[in-house]
């Protein structure tokens, strides 16, 4: 009998697990798996917010055009989880930002700077916008970046607004950044007045271990059914299951969104919306996630594995729509020395130092 790659108990039957979400257009799966009890005790933990009730996935969504299981458009989840449709978002009333402090009027603003940090240019936001707020609403604002531009800032200065359109705001702020390769970072009032590195979820909790789980995923279809069960996977299975970690394992925790020049590669101008690897080095098994444009995380999946057979690797996939609104979901597996060069880039980095 199989066991469980998550409990290690010998269930059965044990189910099919997507390495990608399927919300996300994927049929690539790891076969059987996972057991019931596991998978939804994962549905239930995190899951359903990090797919549900996650911005950061809803915006994905959106700007792919991947539709739900009754065919209707996905703009956003409400906070109870339930879809937003074109027809409800715009009866929301305009966000009133730009408030008056002893008569000088200070509205957020959008900054850009150079590699150094010095500011290169400031736009200014109006005094209203208009819900819905999508990636797309910061190129009528910002009608040019540099190319020496490497950083990009948005304040709000002296202004405090509902937390949910202020979610939305920075949430599409960091899509729009990550699209344009700059660097984002944010501050508010409501944050203290501090300059704080941007999450693109208020609960990163879910949105840590839903990226954790696909990289042990793609990790795990690298390997053996025997060796998908080795102890050294231990506190990443604990993390994903119960949001735990030691910090022995990583002192930074299991994930962290890089923040630096991203690894290419040498994929110059290949096409792709998803992104996964597997790195190995002295410090254990890590994974590389890019989900299209919300930016590359990286996971710690084991410690060091000296018997293990977990290889450097690359996977790219890519989603097309045809007319139809069928889509196509294309792995495309490079090669070794395309993964080597990522996993150079990657192990020189300050992750691994």
């Amino acid at each position: 009998m199989a066991r469980c790659i998550f409990c290690l108990e010998e269930k059965n039957p044990l189910t099919d697990e997507h390495i990608i979400p399927a919300a996300l257009g994927s049929n690539v799966v790891l076969r059987k798996a996972v057991c019931e009890d596991c998978q939804k005790h994962c549905n239930r933990s995190f899951e359903q917010r990090f797919l549900k009730g996650s911005n950061f996935i809803s915006l994905l969504r959106a700007h792919l055009g991947i539709r739900g299981r009754r065919n209707e458009p996905v703009y956003g989840f409400d906070q109870h989880g339930k879809p937003l449709t074109v027809e409800v978002q715009p009866g929301f009333p305009p966000i009133r930002i730009g408030l008056k402090v002893n008569g000088l009027e200070r509205p957020m603003q959008v900054i850009l700077a150079d590699e150094s940090r010095t500011p290169l240019n400031y736009y200014f936001l109006p005094n209203e916008i208009q819900r819905p707020i999508l990636p797309g609403y910061f190129d009528t604002i910002v009608d040019h970046v540099p190319t020496e531009a490497k950083f990009v800032s948005f304040w709000a200065d002296g202004d405090v607004i509902a937390a949910n359109p202020w979610r939305e705001l920075l949430e599409a702020f960091v899509v729009w950044a990550n699209q344009k390769s700059l660097l984002p970072s944010a501050s508010s009032i409501a944050a203290g007045m501090a300059r704080v590195p941007f999450a693109l979820d208020w609960n990163v909790d879910y949105r840590n271990r839903g990226l954790a789980k696909i990289c042990f995923l793609y990790a795990l279809a690298q390997l053996s059914e025997g060796e998908r069960l080795h102890e050294a996977f231990q506190p990443i299975r604990n993390y994903i299951l119960y949001g735990k970690f030691d910090v022995d394992f990583w002192v930074h925790g299991p994930v962290l969104q890089w923040d630096g020049p991203q690894p290419s590669a040498g994929l110059g101008d290949f096409k792709f919306t998803y992104l996964l690897a597997t790195i190995v080095s002295e410090q254990g098994i890590f994974g590389l996630v890019r989900l299209h444009n919300m930016g590359l995380f990286c996971v710690k999946l084991s410690l060091p594995m000296s018997d293990s057979q977990v290889r450097d690797t690359l996977t790219t996939y890519l989603l097309e729509r045809n007319q139809g609104e069928k889509y196509a979901f294309l792995p495309h597996e490079h090669s070794v020395d395309q993964a080597r060069l990522l996993a150079e880039a990657a192990r020189n980095s300050r992750y691994f130092n």
